[in-house]
């Protein structure tokens, strides 16, 4: 069984394991107090497998990570129920998380800023647990493959700007992939050329892994996402605040091996 390798939109990796920093800088710049709240930029996720919800929230200002100060607080809720969150440093990096056994239905994990009687609130809905069904165990290199979860998606309940607002993905991770992973779209069969149609099953093509030169068959972990993105931040207290700007991602995670072939 794999485990997915968690990160926060790109920023960093999983920093469950960093020692939390007692000390704090003499930069006011990286302490929240110093902000108006529609100076700040907020960057969470919350991503789950079949075992772990994992929360992160981070706040960001002019030189970068900010850490909460002055009385400001970040709440993590998942279902409407109150979970702890640890702050977690990594030299300038802050994260405030949360870790806590998954759902296996449909989750809502809401991220609440408090700054005295203002809140700013963002929210985000995890698809619930799945199984793939029969997923590959080989495939060659530049042909495709079904990908089909069970229970499947019913995509006119996430509907988004441009399509459906649920998104699978993959991952896939192995010594022949150019930089050791890559993040590919699953669309179904009948998209238009140049357009990712989302439907069940999916298809996974491997024209579209960028491998290392020369590199021969290896065996990859693939790990199948369904993606979504949060609501816009929404200021809740007295003077409507919100943030500057920001995204919330989460996704849940199912993973398989694949033997990648010539």
């Amino acid at each position: 069984m794999h485990h997915a390798r968690w990160c926060l939109l790109g920023l960093l990796p999983l920093l469950l394991s960093a020692p939390a920093c007692s000390d704090d800088s003499d930069d006011d710049d990286k302490f929240s107090e110093s902000y108006q709240v529609s100076e700040l930029n907020a960057s969470y996720g919350a991503f789950a497998d079949e075992s772990r919800l994992r929360i992160f929230a981070a706040l960001l200002g002019r030189q970068g990570f900010v850490r909460l100060r002055g009385g400001d607080t970040i709440e993590i809720d998942v279902d409407g129920q109150r979970v702890p969150s640890t702050e977690r440093l990594l030299g300038d990096r802050v994260h405030y998380i949360a870790d806590v056994p998954a759902p296996s239905g449909e989750t809502e994990v809401r991220i609440t800023f408090v700054r005295g009687v203002e809140r700013v609130v963002g929210k985000i809905r995890i698809y619930s647990a799945f199984e793939l069904k029969a997923p590959p165990s080989r495939l060659k290199k530049g042909e495709r493959a079904e990908i089909d979860v069970d229970p499947r998606p019913d995509l006119s309940k996430w509907p988004g700007f441009f399509g459906p607002g649920l998104v699978a993905k993959a991952e896939l991770i192995g010594d022949c992939i150019e930089t050791g992973s890559q993040l590919v779209e699953l669309c179904a069969a009948d998209s238009e050329e140049g357009k990712c149609t989302q439907a069940y099953p999916l298809t996974l093509d491997a024209a579209k892994l960028v491998l290392r030169p020369g590199a021969s068959a290896c065996n990859v972990a693939v790990h199948v996402r369904l993606a979504a993105g949060g609501s816009p931040f929404e200021g809740t207290g007295p003077a409507k605040e919100k943030f500057k700007g920001g995204g919330f991602e989460g996704y849940r995670v199912r993973a398989f091996d694949l033997e990648l072939t010539d």
